[in-house]
Parts: structure tokens; sequence; C-alpha cells
């Protein structure tokens, strides 16, 4: 026998621990003092193989079994069961309880498309206080009684992805019994189908985070409540008809992402009436609009904001983005998600409708460090006028990136006339070199070392429109 199998089974517990899951389970074929070790760790990972027939899907519950049976009531700190097709529904009922005997903290359970459901009923859990975190995935039928005060008295996040409810009051009950409830993931992608889920009421004292998906869902209206006053994070993606209301707003929210397609205005405009304190925004397609027209002549000022997505706003262009730059004083970093024009070009015919602001915005001026522009087509004139107003104002500016790969190389030399670079280390003296030479209608430069100990100090720059010197 080697000398690390002598060692103690808490030791060599601690070295599986360090692998990957796969690779710890792996060692149960180096020799019997291997073979069962992997099943003592604290997280365990079953992934049915697609099963042709019962006998193969009963080989698999008979694996699971036998290595909950080795644990007896060893700790589990989280447990993952996907199952295929021709999984047996009681024996996984059976393996829930065992878990929920170990007194598991993290459980995820997926099911496959199946005829027969799976009822994720309260009664197996009765028992679990230890759950810090569950997602169920798959064909479930969420059940949760209303009788019951308390469910969960330690969850602290749960993740609903495609499942089924036995009613519309069940998702409220659950969320109302997890009283420490700090994140919730939604997400409704049942195609064809209807799963039972009339609306949506998350009503929680605690919750933190919030993510909302409603991409391919069944037909009809569908409603969204929303009472959760120490949200700090909300994230929503929704192409359903969709309208949401807010009893409570909250107040500590720090970051908002609205990504709506439903095509209708006034059922999301509460949810773009409640982010003027967050630091980090994404506006993209309804949501943009439906902040332009809601905030016509009224736009509030957003003085936290540090972090800015902005999409793409087919009907206003780029008229309104003067106005977002004046109600943002303190923004750093800009990210056009959707570049500057439709894509593609030659499908659509888009107006930008960009005329530069009689005065610099303040925050172009004094602080902004970043801008991200992720367009898709090679660069237009059109849109190099406003690539060039953003250049020259933005004093502060650190890093533009653009999707320069998908640009003609003739092209792109012919379009960079302002190169900034701050604190940059340099391969060799060749690179920077190159980098000049190959820009043949560069107009200004400026180069800030402040490397200290890396090649000294030196900070130069001329009055010239931030021209600068290599030193």
């Amino acid at each position: 026998m080697d000398f690390i199998s002598r060692l103690h089974d808490s030791l060599l517990l601690q070295i599986l621990s360090l692998l990957p899951e796969s690779d710890a389970t792996r060692t149960c074929i180096l020799s019997n003092r291997w073979k069962n070790l992997w099943s003592l760790l604290p997280i365990l990972h079953f992934v049915m193989p697609f099963c042709w027939t019962f006998e193969e899907a009963n080989r698999f519950h008979d694996r699971v079994d036998q290595t909950l049976a080795l644990r007896g009531c060893m700790p589990i700190k989280r447990f993952y069961l996907y199952c295929s097709k021709h999984c047996d529904y009681d024996r996984v009922r059976y393996c829930i309880r065992n878990v929920v005997k170990c007194k598991v903290q993290d459980l995820e359970i997926r099911f496959p498309d199946d005829s027969f459901r799976f009822k994720f009923c309260w009664d197996l859990f009765k028992t679990c206080g230890s759950l810090v975190q569950l997602t169920l995935r798959g064909e479930f039928v969420l059940s949760v009684p209303d009788d019951v005060d308390v469910l969960f008295p330690c969850l602290k996040m749960i993740n609903l992805v495609s499942i089924k409810y036995s009613c519309d009051e069940c998702f409220k009950n659950l969320i109302s019994g997890c009283p420490v409830l700090e994140e919730l993931y939604v997400e409704r992608q049942i195609i064809g189908e209807v799963d039972n889920m009339e609306s949506c009421m998350v009503i929680s004292p605690s919750l933190k985070k919030l993510g909302l998906s409603f991409a391919l869902s069944g037909e009809g209206d569908f409603r969204v409540v929303i009472d959760a006053p120490r949200l700090e994070y909300l994230n929503v993606v929704d192409v359903m008809s969709t309208s949401y209301s807010l009893l409570t707003e909250p107040l500590s929210l720090t970051e908002a992402h609205l990504k709506l397609r439903n095509g209708v205005v006034q059922p999301v405009a509460p949810l773009v009436t409640c982010i003027s304190n967050v630091k980090v925004l994404t506006l993209i397609d309804l949501a943009l609009l439906a902040f332009n027209r809601i905030h016509d002549f009224n736009m509030p000022v957003f003085p936290n904001l540090i972090d800015f997505y902005i999409g793409l706003d087919v009907f206003r262009g780029w008229s309104m983005l003067p106005t977002f730059f004046n109600k943002m004083p303190n923004l750093e970093h800009i990210t056009f998600l959707d570049g500057f024009l439709r894509f593609p070009h030659a499908q659509h015919t888009f107006t930008m409708r960009w005329n530069p602001p009689v005065e610099v915005p303040p925050c172009l001026r004094f602080k902004m460090k970043k801008i991200i522009i992720v367009n898709r087509e090679t660069i237009t004139p059109k849109e190099l006028k406003l690539i060039r107003y953003l250049l020259k104002h933005a004093n502060h500016l650190e890093i533009l990136t653009m999707n320069a790969h998908k640009i003609d190389p003739k092209r792109r030399e012919q379009c960079l006339k302002m190169i900034n670079l701050v604190s940059v280390l340099y391969l060799g003296d060749e690179c920077f070199k190159n980098l000049i030479s190959g820009c043949p209608v560069l107009e200004e430069l400026f180069v800030d070392r402040q490397l200290i100990g890396l090649g000294g100090l030196t900070t130069k720059r001329s009055p010239l429109g931030g021209l600068g010197r290599k030193e």
C-alpha cells in the first residue's frame, strides 16, 4: 500500500475535496482503499445517462441508494440529481427523503420532459431546517400548502426553472414561507404549455436579489407584483405581455438590468420609475423606449450611476444620449450593447439623429474612463461622427474598446485619429513604434507613463488637444 493510501480517511477526504468532482469520483478505480471514499465527500453530483430501459434506470438508482447508505447520516453540503427518461419517481422521492435526513444545505434537482410529473410536495421537507439553497429545474409540479407559516427557516436562495405549479397560490406560499430569503430567480420557458401561473407574487421583506426571465412561455396576460423593500439587485428579461407593479419602492436598489421586448410600454412603466439610485444600469429595447417616453420632460438625475449599458433606441436613435449624459453626472463607464446602428445595416433604415450638444456633458469631460462599442459590422461615417465626439471630449478616457477585428484593416487605419496610452507596459520598443506607424491619419497622441519602479514616472501633456510626446 502506498504512503498516501495509508493516511486517515479525514486527510484523504480533504485531498479529494480539492479536486474537481469528476476527478474525485474517478479515484474509485485506484484500489479497494479508494473505492468508496468519494461517496463520503460533502458534495455529491449524480447525472443519470440516457436510459433506453427501466433496467438501466434502476442501475443508476441503485448506485445512488448505495452511496447514501454508505454515508449514513453524514451531513451533505451540496446534492445534485439530474434524472433522465425512465427514472423511477418513487425511488427519487425516497432518495430525497434520505438527503433531507443528512441535513443537506444546497439541493438541486432536474427532471426531463416526461408524461408523468414529479410532484414536489412539502411533506418531503417538513423536517429540513438546514436547507440554504434550492434549485428545481424541469418537469416539476410545485405544490406548497397555505396552512404552514414557515417552510424553510434557513433558505436564502431559490432557483425555479421551467417548472409547473399546482395552483397560482403555491408560488406565493413558497416565498412567504422563507423568512430569510435573499435571492430568487424565476424562469418560465415551457414552450406551448401552460404552467398554471397567472401571476408572480414576489412578496418578501428580506429579498435582496431578484431575477426574472420570461422568454418562452404560455400565452395570455401575466402579472408580476413585487414587494421587496430591501431589494438591491434586479434583472428582468421579458418577451411576454407582462404587467409590473411595485407595492414598495426598493430604496436600496443599486443594480438594475431591464431587457424587455414585449412591445407594450405602459405595463412596464413601474420598473423604470424606481431606478434612479442605482450604480449599475442596463436599458435595452422596450425598457429604453419606456424610459424615454415616461421621462420625456422630467428625467430624474442618477447621482450614483457609474456603469451604464445601453441598447439601441430604434425610434429616437441617439437623440437622447446628451440627456442621459447630463442626468448622469458621475458616469465612468458606458457600453453600447448594439453598437450605433441596427444590424444588419443593409436590412434596416435607421436614422442616428445625433447632433452634438452645445455644451459638453460634465460626465464626459470629467468622469468618463471607459467606452465599449459592441459593433457587429464595419464602422460607418455616421458612427465615426459620434465616436470622434466621444474621444474628443472624454478628457480622462483610459479605455476605448470596439470590435475592431470585424473592421477591414485598411479602413481601420484610415479611422484612427486619436490614441491615449495611460500606464501601459510595452513588450519592447518596437511595439510602440509599430502602433504609431500603422496609423497614417493619427492626429492626437497622449502617452502617460506612471509605472513607478517599472521604468520611472514621467507625465507630459502638450496643450494641443491632448497631443503628447513619448519620453
